[in-house]
């Protein structure tokens, strides 16, 4: 108080224990000392939320990332994935033509090779025919081939018909004079019918 006991006026006096204190003119408030560094205390009390919203932006954004990165791998995972069936598919195809390619060129021999069978056959009955007197001979060669569009490549075909051609007589100039047989062969069976004459 002043020295004619009227109040003193508001304002920050020095405190008996130290630093500064607050009167309002009629008594003495709790207010923050302002050279204690009171006022700083806002700026202070800041700092945590300033911090927890970082933290909260990087843990957004570092799991944003991290679905990215996830998401990314297993699309990348799917595509291979993909590619790879993809090229077993190409793969098994590509095995199963070459086999059913192998296996066509090995029919195509044999019906080849049967037909081999079947001019032996014709060249026999033919030799025969000769020794009974129904031809005359020697019995020169015989060939014989596939009739009405037929053919030992086509394979579709179960059944083809041959005109066989026995030669007895080279008259010169690469022709031959003879006879005719035929053969019928069922590829399914393996079996084939020969005789005299056009099928």
């Amino acid at each position: 108080m002043s020295p004619d006991n009227s109040p003193a006026p508001a304002g920050w006096y020095p405190n008996p224990d130290g630093g500064q204190r607050y009167w309002d003119g009629a008594a003495w408030l709790d207010l923050p000392d302002p050279e204690a560094g009171g006022a700083p205390e806002k700026k202070i009390r800041k700092k945590p939320i300033l911090v927890t919203l970082v933290i909260i932006l990087l843990i957004i954004v570092g799991g944003t990332v991290s679905w990215k990165l996830n998401h990314d791998a297993q699309v990348a995972a799917q595509v291979a994935a993909a590619e790879e069936a993809a090229n077993q598919e190409a793969e098994r195809v590509a095995a199963e033509k070459a086999a059913q390619e192998s296996r066509d060129e090995t029919e195509r021999a044999s019906r080849q090779f049967s037909v081999s069978g079947i001019e032996s056959s014709i060249e026999e009955m033919a030799n025969e025919h000769v020794a009974e007197g129904m031809l005359d001979g020697p019995v020169l060669s015989v060939t014989c081939s596939p009739v009405n569009g037929g053919s030992t490549d086509n394979l579709s075909e179960t059944t083809t018909v041959f005109e066989c051609f026995v030669a007895n007589e080279d008259v010169g100039g690469g022709r031959m004079r003879g006879y005719t047989y035929h053969a019928t062969m069922n590829w399914s069976t393996g079996k084939y019918t020969y005789g005299y004459g056009s099928s």
